[in-house]
C-alpha cells in the first residue's frame, strides 16, 4: 500500500507576509494620492491658473482662455488683480452691468469669472498694470 502525501492544513491561517503586503499597498495608494493632489497644486502654481490669483498679482492674456498669473516683471504682464470676490455665480457676474461686484476696487476696468456652471465661483477685479 502506498501512501499519498497530504498537504498541511492551511484553513484559518494567513499566508506569511499577507498583512505586510496589504499595508504596503495602502501606503502606496496614500502616497500616490498625495502626489496627484500635490501635482495638481503644483500644476496650477506653475501654469499660473487664474484660480491662484490674489490681490496684487499680475496677469497676462488677451482672452479668458489665455489669462494667467505671471510675474509683475514679465513684459507680458498687462493687468493687476485689484481684488477677488468669492461666492458669485456666472449669472450674477453676467448681470453686473454696473460693476457693483468690484465696486470696492475703483481702478477695476474689467472682470473675470470662473467656477462651475450653476454654482458660485469667484470674480477677479482687474485693472491695467501701472
Amino acid at each position: 500500500m502506498t501512501e499519498t502525501p497530504q498537504e498541511p492544513s492551511t484553513f484559518g491561517q494567513k499566508a506569511a507576509g499577507a498583512g505586510k503586503v496589504f499595508g504596503k499597498r495602502v501606503v502606496a495608494y496614500a502616497v500616490g494620492a498625495a502626489v496627484l493632489a500635490g501635482g495638481g497644486f503644483a500644476y496650477k502654481q506653475l501654469s499660473g491658473a487664474p484660480e491662484i490669483a490674489k490681490a496684487g498679482d499680475c496677469m497676462a492674456g488677451a482672452t479668458a482662455d489665455e489669462l494667467k498669473v505671471v510675474s509683475c516683471t514679465d513684459p507680458a504682464a498687462a493687468l493687476t488683480v485689484e481684488g477677488r470676490v468669492e461666492g458669485k455665480t456666472e449669472q450674477e457676474w453676467d448681470a453686473d452691468n454696473d460693476g457693483k461686484i468690484c465696486s470696492a476696487y475703483p481702478k477695476t476696468d474689467q472682470t473675470f469669472w470662473e467656477g462651475e456652471e450653476g454654482k458660485a465661483g469667484y470674480v477677479l477685479c482687474l485693472a491695467p498694470k501701472n
